[in-house]
C-alpha cells in the first residue's frame, strides 16, 4: 500500500525536527507587512516578527496560501493518498482553499478541519504523521485523527487584548473584554469556536489559570506549552507541569500569524488527554 502523506499549514507550530523525522509538508501561510507579504517562517523567521510587532503601523495581516501553491504540494507527494489537515474553518480560508485545490486530484486528499489553532492542530498532524509511518492506512491515519481531536484541548491567555482590537478579532469576545485594556483573557479554542474563560489582571493569575485548566484534566498523553515572545515564563509554566505526561512539555513559539492577532507575551496549552 503507498504511504499517506501528510499535509499541513505553519500555524499548526510543530517544531522543525518534529516536521523533519514524520516527513511532514508545510505550507506556510503568509503575514503581510506594509502592503508585502511574506511566507510564514520562510522569508521571515519569528524572532524577526516578534521583534518588529509592536511599532508595525498599520498592523500586519494575514492570509491563505494560493490554491496553486497547495496543488503543486500535492502533487509534488506523488502517489498514494494525502491527508491535508488544516486551521479551524472559521478562523482562515485555509481549509477552503485547500478543497478547492484538491478538487482537481481525483479524490486522492482528504482534507481535515482539525477544529483548532497551534498545537492543538499540531498534535492531531502528529498523530496522523505518526500513524502513516506505522502503515496503518488510509482509514487508520483517520482514525487517529478523530481520537485525538476528539481528546484535544486548548487555552490561550493573552497579555493585552490591544492587539486582538487591531486586527479586528475582538468583536466575538466584546462581553468579557469590554473597554478594559488592561485585562488578560483567558479563551478556550474548542471545535472551531473560541470561549472566554476569565479575565486575569497579573501575571501570576495567568500561569495559576492555566495550571488549574490543565491540571483538571486528569492524566495526560502529550501537553506543549505555547508562547509568543515569552519564553522565560513558558519554560517556567512547562517545569510546574511536567508532572502531568510520559514525557517533558514541548515549548513552542507560535507563529508569526498567530502572534498578529495575539500580540506578545501571550501563553498557552496545548494538551492530549490520555485515552
Amino acid at each position: 500500500m503507498p504511504d499517506v502523506h501528510i499535509v499541513t499549514d505553519s500555524n499548526a507550530d510543530i517544531p522543525p525536527d518534529l516536521v523533519a523525522r514524520l516527513g511532514i509538508v508545510v505550507v506556510p501561510s503568509l503575514v503581510v507587512i506594509n502592503e508585502q507579504p511574506y511566507r510564514d517562517g520562510v522569508e521571515i523567521s519569528r524572532a524577526e516578527f516578534y521583534a518588529k510587532l509592536p511599532g508595525l503601523r498599520p498592523p500586519p495581516s494575514t492570509a491563505a496560501p494560493s490554491s496553486g501553491e497547495f496543488q503543486d504540494l500535492y502533487r509534488a507527494c506523488g502517489p498514494g493518498p494525502i491527508i491535508s489537515l488544516h486551521l479551524a474553518g472559521p478562523f482562515s480560508a485555509i481549509c477552503n482553499v485547500a478543497r478547492l485545490a484538491a478538487e482537481g486530484l481525483g479524490g486522492q486528499v482528504t482534507v481535515v478541519d482539525t477544529g483548532s489553532v497551534s498545537m492543538g492542530q499540531g498534535w492531531q498532524v502528529i498523530a496522523a504523521a505518526e500513524a502513516a509511518a506505522a502503515g496503518v492506512g488510509l482509514d487508520g491515519v483517520l482514525a487517529a485523527i478523530q481520537s485525538v481531536q476528539a481528546r484535544v484541548r486548548l487555552w490561550a491567555a493573552l497579555d493585552t487584548v490591544e492587539y486582538l482590537r487591531r486586527s479586528g478579532r475582538a468583536g466575538a469576545l466584546s462581553a468579557l473584554l469590554g473597554d478594559l485594556l488592561q485585562i488578560k483573557p483567558l479563551l478556550e479554542v474548542r471545535a472551531g469556536t473560541v470561549k472566554p474563560v476569565a479575565r486575569l489582571r497579573t501575571r501570576h493569575k495567568v500561569i495559576d489559570a492555566l495550571r488549574a485548566q490543565v491540571e483538571g484534566l486528569g492524566p495526560l498523553e502529550r501537553l506543549a506549552v505555547l508562547h509568543t515572545a515569552a519564553p522565560a515564563d513558558a519554560h517556567t509554566l512547562a517545569a510546574r507541569l511536567g508532572h502531568l505526561t510520559p514525557e517533558p512539555p514541548l515549548v513552542v513559539e507560535a507563529t508569526a500569524v498567530i502572534g498578529t492577532h495575539v500580540g506578545p507575551g501571550a501563553l498557552g496549552l496545548a494538551a492530549v488527554i490520555a485515552g
